[in-house]
């Protein structure tokens, strides 16, 4: 399970470090795709597969289900982590995420989102909005 967040940065080749706390779980390879939400996403080979098939099962037919599988699967990247333990990241995939210098890397149980600084600030606020009160789950701070 992947959990926690890290402030990375891409060096002058696009290439981020991947935090040493997270590379035995990660191991030598990985999948990146864009997330239509402005993200990447970054899973193990063996944590790509269910959300593949998942994406699959959607309809091509439909419209709301239609660009989500051109984003993930028409995104979608095999990568390899190298010996000091980084990773690639193509100017494809750094420009759906608008990814420039400092990166978030946050974890999300089966995967990590890799944000951009402004993209991150963004989602922090969208989650202080969120009326708490209509969420469907008891958690500290919002007892049922």
């Amino acid at each position: 399970m992947f959990t926690g967040a890290s402030n990375l940065s891409l060096d002058a080749k696009g290439r981020l470090t991947i935090p040493t706390r997270y590379r035995a779980a990660l191991g030598s390879n990985v999948v990146l795709t864009g997330d239509p939400s402005g993200c990447l996403l970054l899973f193990t080979p063996q944590d790509w597969k269910p959300f593949e098939d998942y994406v699959r099962s959607l309809s091509v037919d439909d419209k709301s289900t239609k660009p989500l599988k051109r984003v993930w699967l028409g995104c979608k990247l095999d990568c390899e982590i190298d010996g000091a333990g980084r990773l690639l990241l193509t100017p494809e995939l750094r420009d759906h995420a608008k990814l420039d210098r400092k990166v978030q890397m946050i974890g999300q149980d089966d995967r990590f989102e890799l944000w951009s600084e402004a993209g991150w600030l963004e989602q922090k606020e969208l989650a202080r909005r969120i009326d708490r009160d209509g969420l469907p789950v008891t958690y500290p701070g919002n007892p049922a």
